[in-house]
């Protein structure tokens, strides 16, 4: 994709547009037209497609070629266009980098990484590596395509414990993905700069605690002017935006899932400042936080 200055700015997709709610994982059916601005794209999630049939097309770095078989993966962070899915059909997924992060140290790389430490190739292709095109076989094709099956059943259906398995069926599916990378794909390029790619694993550790764009600079080795024009001109986010995205995230979680009070969960999201929290979710979400955890409980 070439970079101009008159270049439009990309939309920023987050979870919450695509339909996933509260929930931190979302899988649907990949369908023509899919509701999508158009021009670049920049989402704060990580998104996994599996082609099952048809043919598309996607644009990237350079045009690439979809058809069935394909499993695509586009990490959080990193520009790109929608794709222009034809008769395409099989699956989205979309997975916070939370999620991702607690699912356990095989699916992101350690922050040793920042100390200039070697981390293996498979375990750094995942999810920092840039818009990736597998093609595994027939045998693995199948196991991904149960495995989104059931984790679209689980997603859907009211079973107790439905979101735990799902998050269950999804570290199956990654670690089908990590061997298809680490088996056939242990080189391919990264799209991201290294510096961008460190900065938002940085964030994504730290985001709970204290933290400013002094500390992540300070972190990867670079003044805050030169970290905060990469970050937003690699990715049209700011490190603010990322930092806030990842914390209403666990505070919507922690809202659904627990009876901490507000000013609790401000303090566990990486706030000192209550108010400022209160503030800062309703520009997100047009209600309070209260407001919010009151009407996801009297939901259905």
């Amino acid at each position: 994709m070439t970079r101009t200055s008159q270049r439009r700015p990309p939309h920023v997709l987050t979870l919450g547009e695509m339909g996933a709610g509260d929930k931190r994982l979302y899988v649907a059916r990949v369908q023509a037209p899919m509701p999508l601005p158009p021009g670049p794209l920049v989402s704060t999630f990580f998104t996994l497609f599996v082609f099952t049939a048809g043919s598309g097309r996607g644009q990237h770095l350079e045009a690439i070629d979809l058809r069935a078989g394909d499993v695509h993966l586009v990490p959080e962070g990193v520009e790109h266009q929608p794709l222009d899915i034809g008769d395409l059909q099989g699956w989205i997924v979309g997975v916070d980098p939370l999620l991702l992060r607690a699912l356990g140290p095989p699916w992101l790389p350690g922050q040793s990484r920042l100390r200039g430490d070697a981390v293996p190739a498979p375990a750094r292709s995942l999810l920092v590596r840039g818009l990736l095109c597998l093609r595994p076989g027939p045998a693995r094709v199948g196991r991904i395509e149960h495995l989104l099956a059931e984790m679209d059943a689980e997603l859907r259906g009211r079973n107790w414990g439905a979101e735990i398995a799902a998050h269950a069926l999804l570290a199956l599916l990654l670690t089908e993905l990590m061997r298809e990378l680490q088996e056939h794909a242990p080189t391919a390029s990264p799209l991201l700069g290294g510096l961008v790619r460190d900065a938002l694993a940085f964030i994504e550790a730290h985001c709970l605690e204290p933290l400013s764009l002094k500390d992540v600079a300070a972190a990867v080795g670079r003044t805050p002017s030169h970290l905060a024009n990469a970050i937003r001109h690699e990715t049209g986010l700011t490190v603010g935006d990322w930092l806030r995205e990842h914390r209403m995230s666990e505070a919507r979680r922690r809202l659904r899932d627990t009876d901490a009070s507000v000013e609790s969960i401000a303090s566990q999201v990486g706030y000192a400042d209550a108010t400022h929290f209160i503030r800062t979710f309703r520009r997100a979400h047009g209600m309070t936080p209260r407001e919010w955890r009151e009407r996801r409980r009297a939901a259905p």
